[in-house]
Formats: C-alpha cells, structure tokens, sequence
C-alpha cells in the first residue's frame, strides 16, 4: 500500500528525474491515488491509475523505483485509460520540478467509481465520500452526473442498484 507522502515522494522523484533529462511530463491521476492524495478521503491506495506523458519515459523511471523502493510491479499504471471518456474534466494538483500532477474532477470522479462499482472494493466508501462531498442527497443528482459523462447505453444496472443502495444509507445516517 502506498500512503500519501509516498504517492508524494514517488511523484518528486519522478519529476527531479525527467527534470535531470531535461524533460517535463504531465500525469493525470485517477482512483485510488486521488482520493488518498486529493481528496484526502484514506490513507492509503494499492496503486496509482493515471495517463502521463511521456509515457516510455516515465514507465521506465518508475520500472526503476519499482526495483529501488521495493514496490509492486505496476504501481503506476495507465489501466485506468479505457474508463476516461474525452470529456473527463481535470484540474491541477501539483506542479513539480519536472511533472505537472493533475486529477480528474471530483464529479468526474464520482462518476468513475459508480461506473466500476466494485464489491469488495474501497469503491463504496469513496462513492459515500464524493456523494458527500459533492452535496448530493438523490438518486436523481447521482445519475445525472453519471450521465454527464458516460452514455445511457453504458451504464450498468449494478450502478443504480449502488446508487439507491448508498444515497438510503446516507438518507438513515
């Protein structure tokens, strides 16, 4: 698991060493990584689910923290790119030496974690999070943010059943 000050280190280090190649790169974090990391909604996160540029650059530096630090295979990872749709709104974290750290919106990224919806995940406890977060108390608001970013004819019905399933629980609280 990757803490908040980690994801922090890693990043700089990653920067300081696009820097030294006189390079500048750009990533764009997803998931996990931005909930702990801008959301500040847990402390820790297994991986981090981003799009960077330059891509083979930065898959190799972080090839080579993997091997130094310890860490899984995979720790930054571009897996999350078949959920971000053209229009996934974005805005600055953090700008390093070298890397511009960006996220996706929080209704953005609300709308990710209702479309993944999965059991057993942290998924629950950061929809609960960004609905709260967000102010939003129906199942109505949820699914027009879903809407505003994915087509009708993507959306599963699992993603009601979360929807209606979290805003009751909220609802009792």
């Amino acid at each position: 698991m990757l803490s908040r000050e980690e994801i922090l280190e890693y990043l700089r280090r990653i920067g300081e060493e696009l820097s030294a190649q006189g390079l500048r790169g750009e990533i764009l974090l997803t998931g996990g990584a931005a909930m702990c990391l801008v959301h500040s909604a847990r402390d820790t996160t297994k991986d981090i689910d981003a799009l960077y540029e330059p891509k083979s650059v930065i898959n190799r530096i972080a090839a080579q923290l993997a091997e130094r630090g310890n860490l899984p295979v995979g720790w930054l990872n571009d897996g999350v790119k078949g959920f971000l749709t053209p229009n996934a709104p974005f805005e600055e974290f953090i700008a390093l030496d070298g890397l511009i750290v960006q996220s996706v919106s929080a209704d953005y990224l609300l709308a990710m974690k209702l479309m993944a919806a999965r059991y057993g995940e942290k998924d629950y406890e950061d929809i609960r999070f960004l609905l709260n977060k967000l102010g939003i108390k129906t199942v109505k608001e949820a699914f027009e943010i879903v809407q505003t970013y994915f087509s009708q004819n993507q959306i599963l019905p699992k993603t009601g059943y979360i929807i209606e399933e979290i805003i009751a629980d909220l609802t009792q609280e």
